[in-house]
């Protein structure tokens, strides 16, 4: 499917594009449609709410079809985000992880390996599991 988008928007559809992002969800088992592109057309901000922050996949040693992160370009020096998506034994995941302590938080991590992005290793992040799998800043 090819669409055209003007401003940020076309930057974080291009970058969809080369992660092949239907194919991505196409192998979680969920709608491409409903959770990014849908809410992307219908995003009414005029600024980039993704600034700062890059869609990556990766292979991962323990998840088998590996994992969907939304992470900070650069390591985090104030409070910040960072979201994954994957298929755990479990069933879906789609974790919402700040490098703060927040209401709702259900567990921790920290770590360093090859499996998360540099960015957000050796950093103490408190997240949950959200049933809403749309990227937060697309609500």
């Amino acid at each position: 499917m090819t669409l055209h988008f003007e401003g940020w928007k076309q930057e974080i559809y291009s970058r969809w594009d080369e992660l092949n992002m239907e194919s991505v969800c196409k192998e979680f088992e969920i709608s491409f449609e409903d959770t990014f592109l849908n809410p992307l057309i219908n995003c009414t901000s005029e600024t980039n709410p993704f600034e700062g922050m890059r869609f990556t996949w990766m292979p991962n040693s323990v998840i088998h079809y590996g994992v969907l992160h939304l992470h900070p370009i650069d390591a985090p020096t104030g409070d910040v985000t960072w979201e994954e998506w994957f298929i755990h034994t479990d069933g879906f995941h789609h974790h919402v992880l700040r490098n703060h302590e927040f209401e709702g938080a259900t567990d921790s991590w920290k770590g360093e390996d090859l499996d998360h992005p540099a960015q957000v290793c050796n950093i103490q992040w408190h997240l949950y599991n959200d049933t809403n799998l749309v990227p937060l800043a697309l609500r």
